[in-house]
């Protein structure tokens, strides 16, 4: 386990960090992660892991072994990530992509996800909840069964639309993204 230890960076990091302006800064090793920067085991450098969708790790996931490059073979990760792209333009993109995962690793990107909320109640709001049984209920953000999904990603929200139990509601127009604090898995 490596030590947890304050990092010097300089004014453009700092940008990036938090967008905040100065010459140098003493940043803890806690908030240089929650920006998506990693310490490399033993040593000192810092890394940018990428974001991939759960799409893009599964295809990573599956290559991943295969030697980055290899002169005698076409069974190589360099080679199939340029194949990953069906267009010339977006070979590069996807080239650099899984190359900075190869080398630096990567995190999953999280889905948003959204709260359908009524604003009318003047109490606490009230918050569409989808019960285990399917069952639509309109309350509080607690819920008042086990398994009530409350948190919906935007192809929920595009499916829950075509119920007729949505009909003369815009489930677009009363959704709100739910704080990354809140997010259920």
């Amino acid at each position: 386990m490596t030590e947890e230890k304050d990092f010097w960076i300089n004014k453009d990091e700092v940008g990036i960090l938090n967008g905040v302006e100065g010459t140098e800064y003493k940043v803890t090793q806690e908030t240089m992660n929650q920006k998506g920067w990693y310490k490399l085991a033993g040593d000192e450098q810092i890394v940018k892991k990428v974001e991939l969708t759960g799409e893009e790790a599964e295809w990573f996931e599956k290559n991943k072994n295969l030697p980055f490059f290899k002169n005698d073979s076409t069974e190589y990760f360099a080679k199939k990530a340029l194949d990953y792209s069906v267009t010339w333009e977006g070979k590069e993109h996807w080239c650099n992509l899984f190359s900075q995962a190869y080398f630096n690793g990567y995190t999953i990107k999280k889905e948003k996800k959204y709260y359908i909320e009524l604003n009318f109640n003047y109490y606490n709001g009230s918050y569409l909840n989808v019960n285990q049984f399917g069952v639509w209920v309109w309350e509080e953000k607690c819920g008042i069964f086990d398994g009530t999904k409350r948190q919906f990603t935007q192809d929920e929200i595009d499916e829950m639309q075509k119920d007729p139990r949505a009909k003369g509601l815009d489930l677009n127009e009363l959704k709100t993204e739910v704080p990354e604090d809140e997010l259920e898995g």
